[in-house]
């Protein structure tokens, strides 16, 4: 009996030991994490009401737009995390691209050139994401170009999966990228109901997988309704964190999908044919 309670007593101490040698990040990580990424910010003046915002938003800021350097410069000062947002060939309505938009029909020399370009334009970038480009994320050639382009700067590339058939967060993966893609859509609708609904889905998919990454606009009801969400966040013990911090997590379920090991296609075959 005494050995018993002397290995039981020994094996609480190392359970103590181990959870005294986690850091308050490290217990602060075991919360599910969303990233909420803003973009289209430098076009107009109301884009200031969300820098506005307390708390880890992501900004994604157009370059060549009007205020892409002061909305720059202000996030930076904030100490909150700044990506290009970056035009890309759609297939409709590329009248709403703006100036800088990389296309389909460009040669590799143009392609490289433009995103260096809006890239040395927007100061302080950790990443990009796709504005638009519904065309141009369904383009292999198009997209390893783009990603060596990153890949020099050591910058991420978040798909924001303006359709289903693209393919730039498989590229981004091929060629050592840290990347991930966009779940949900915070308010393609802007009344209330819509924008509580699309939450409460991110927050669904932030709970079945730890993480969820969001994209929403600075319409003033947007910012209205996000300037509220840091009590709900609390009270359901889910961190808002800028978007980087996922990426180790979002990079590897990408390498997982696109490019699976032959150990993981045996697992998944076999938990297939045990059903």
């Amino acid at each position: 009996m005494n050995v018993v309670l002397s290995a039981l007593s020994k094996f609480t101490l190392c359970i103590a030991v181990v959870l005294l040698s986690i850091s308050p990040a490290a217990l602060a990580a075991l919360n599910p994490q969303i990233a909420i990424v803003i973009d289209d910010i430098g076009y107009r003046q109301t884009d200031f009401s969300a820098l506005e915002l307390s708390g880890q938003f992501t900004y994604a800021v157009v370059p060549f737009a009007p205020l892409t350097q002061i909305m720059a410069e202000k996030i930076f000062a904030s100490r909150r995390e700044i990506i290009a947002h970056i035009p890309m060939e759609a297939t409709s309505n590329n009248h709403l691209l703006g100036k800088g938009a990389l296309k389909s029909s460009m040669n590799e020399q143009s392609t490289r050139a433009q995103i260096r370009l809006a890239l040395d334009n927007v100061p302080y970038a950790s990443g990009i994401n796709n504005h638009m480009g519904s065309k141009f994320t369904t383009k292999p050639k198009q997209l390893t170009w783009l990603m060596d382009e990153l890949a020099k700067r050591q910058l991420y590339f978040l798909d924001s999966k303006t359709t289903p058939y693209s393919i730039a967060e498989r590229i981004a993966t091929e060629r050592g990228l840290q990347t991930g893609h966009r779940h949900v859509f915070l308010d393609n609708k802007l009344d209330y109901d819509s924008l509580d609904k699309q939450f409460k889905q991110l927050i669904r998919i932030a709970k079945r997988h730890q993480l969820a990454i969001a994209i929403a606009h600075p319409h003033p009801q947007t910012v209205a309704f996000l300037a509220k969400i840091a009590p709900r966040l609390k009270a359901l013990n889910i961190d808002l964190v800028p978007l980087s911090t996922l990426l180790p997590s979002t990079t590897r379920l990408a390498k997982n999908k696109h490019f699976p090991s032959p150990r993981s296609t045996a697992m998944l075959r076999h938990a297939v044919s045990a059903k």
